[in-house]
């Protein structure tokens, strides 16, 4: 395919494009090529590159294709216009012709981003606990929660956040990536009509039983439990969802075939059961104000019940499902961290 030898050609804004990296920093999204890329004063970037070869004799999913490539240039374009800090920005994108591959076939679509140095995955998630760096692992959940925060202001929804969209990059900080699936509230995204867009494994628990809404805010509700699912996957390497739905089993073994207001019952105890030891094992591990703040954030943030998800301070959904409670409190996790001298 076009996007696969893409080695040594240079874009024309003299961007040299070098090496493949077989090894993926984020999820790549409608992007299935990577590379790593030099601009002409030498800064070195992550070009992600997508063809439409596949789609050339299908006039529908070319369409499609090419929509979704504009629609994510456009978020991005307005990403990085909002200066939205930790929200990875482009340094640079377009097309690139493969000389190798007869037109129309040779058009090849690419963006350029900051090298990263890895994802919240690789340096934490695959990591042995004992080697675990708590606090730059708290300090990419807290990166995280401002990165969606950031998004939620602009009226954008992510829809797909997981460890390999958290990026990390030579300063230490962390960036959320990959907005190839994210809805917006003008109805511009290619993937509105659908009630989840992102990975299938990382949704909300209530999404596994086809409860879906039409109303926007609820996009903020997945992202809320998938930023509060990461907190818990960190800490007990499986995801909340996967934990809470095996142990519901446990209670009715037909759970999963119920309809979700009769399971979330038997949900709603193995919830609570999870999290009494979620609890029990962070203040062990972390001590009681940081063991206590993550045990709220994971609760408040994943409740089971969509419709009490988020800070019960608020009444209404947008003020519930604002993220700043749980960015205050993984800040002062962080902070936290530091006094308890952990690594």
């Amino acid at each position: 395919m076009p996007r696969s030898s893409l080695e040594d050609l240079t874009t024309v804004t003299g961007w040299l494009i070098k090496r493949r990296i077989d090894s993926p920093l984020g999820s790549g999204g409608n992007f299935c090529a990577r590379y790593e890329a030099e601009s002409p004063d030498g800064k070195v970037g992550f070009l992600k590159a997508m063809d439409l070869g596949s789609a050339l004799t299908d006039l529908s999913r070319l369409h499609s294709l090419t929509k979704e490539y504009l629609f994510e240039q456009q978020i991005l374009d307005e990403c990085k216009n909002k200066k939205m800090t930790r929200v990875v920005a482009p340094l640079d994108m377009g097309t690139i012709v493969n000389p190798h591959f007869p037109p129309p076939a040779n058009v090849v679509y690419y963006i350029i981003f900051d090298m990263a140095q890895g994802d919240l995955r690789n340096q934490h998630l695959e990591v042995d606990e004992k080697d675990r760096k708590w606090i730059s692992a708290f300090m990419a959940l807290h990166h995280t929660a401002v990165g969606v925060n950031q998004l939620h202001k602009a009226e954008i929804a992510h829809q797909d956040i997981k460890p390999s969209n958290v990026l990390s990059f030579s300063d230490a900080s962390f960036k959320v990536s990959d907005l190839g699936r994210v809805v917006d509230k003008k109805g511009n995204s290619p993937f509105s009509a659908l009630p989840f867009p992102g990975d299938g494994g990382y949704k909300p628990i209530e999404l596994f039983y086809g409860v879906s809404s039409s109303k926007f805010t609820d996009r903020f509700s997945c992202d809320m439990y998938m930023v509060g699912s990461l907190v818990y996957h960190l800490i007990e390497d499986v995801q909340i969802t996967t934990a809470v739905l095996n142990d519901s089993k446990l209670l009715h073994p037909n759970v999963r075939r119920m309809d979700y207001d009769l399971a979330l019952p038997f949900i709603l105890s193995a919830f609570n059961a999870k999290l009494t030891q979620f609890k029990c094992n962070c203040v062990e591990k972390f001590g009681s104000k940081i063991g206590g703040d993550l045990y709220t954030i994971v609760k408040e943030m994943c409740y089971p019940d969509p419709e009490q998800r988020g800070n019960a301070r608020f009444k209404s959904s947008i003020s519930r499902l604002g993220l700043e409670k749980y960015i205050s409190l993984l800040s002062q996790i962080v902070a936290n961290s530091k006094i308890r001298g952990l690594k």
